[in-house]
């Protein structure tokens, strides 16, 4: 485990039964950190139902888009069929072991893997009984 989550922590969510889902960028998913499960959430990488389009990715890096307006592109596709069902089945393996949302962008301060986890705790944290805990490093 990451520093940022120390020993106790550990302890304390496996005597209440909690899985845990992680974001990180692709540089941190190389580490491979204890016995996680990664899904690639870009373009082209087999998670297509919640990666976001890549042409929205192509405005947003030239400035075309400003990231509220990418949000709001990304957040409507995250509403759609095959969305929902990616996230239901991936949130559900989340019952029996952490799961770690894996995307390129770095640095930004709201990437949408960190979005996608929010929306997934959101939609299913609470029946599945899991949490995010934030972006590993």
């Amino acid at each position: 485990m990451s520093e940022r989550f120390p020993y106790y922590i550990n302890l304390k969510r496996q005597r209440l039964g909690i899985q845990v889902l992680y974001s990180c960028s692709t540089a941190a998913a190389k580490k491979k950190l204890g016995k996680m499960k990664y899904y690639c959430v870009v373009p082209g990488k087999g998670s297509d139902a919640v990666a976001p389009d890549k042409h929205d990715l192509e405005l947003l890096k030239k400035g075309i888009i400003t990231s509220k307006g990418f949000a709001l592109n990304y957040e409507m596709k995250l509403r759609t069929q095959g969305a929902y069902e990616w996230m239901s089945r991936v949130s559900a393996e989340a019952i029996h072991q952490d799961i770690v949302l894996v995307g390129k962008d770095e640095g930004s301060d709201k990437s949408y893997r960190i979005m996608l986890a929010e929306i997934m705790v959101s939609m299913f944290g609470g029946q599945m009984n899991f949490r995010y805990m934030g972006e590993l490093e």
